[in-house]
């Protein structure tokens, strides 16, 4: 999976295509639990991380051992430390 993580648009096409998928089931069939639970849980706090975690590693940023880094202070560091590798590559 790493090899293709490296490519910009295969990462933002794994990363964001289950939240587009999440958007459009919840307009057409309104809000229910599972949707939220997706939406404002398993979402951000596992599916992204590890998605995100493999971009990295696929660029060189850090090592597997880092794995833990991801979920710093709920998500943020690897926000704030890694955004512009995880956007654009640079």
């Amino acid at each position: 999976m790493t090899k293709y993580m490296k490519n910009v648009w295969m990462y933002h096409l794994v990363a964001d295509l289950p939240m587009i998928a999440f958007i459009y089931t919840w307009i057409e069939h309104y809000n229910t639990i599972v949707f939220v639970v997706f939406g404002c849980i398993i979402y951000p706090f596992v599916y992204r991380p590890i998605i995100d975690y493999y971009r990295l590693l696929a660029l060189g940023e850090i090592e597997k051992k880092d794995f833990s880094k991801m979920w710093k202070w709920g998500g943020l560091y690897r926000l704030t430390h890694y955004y512009g590798k995880l956007m654009f590559g640079i």
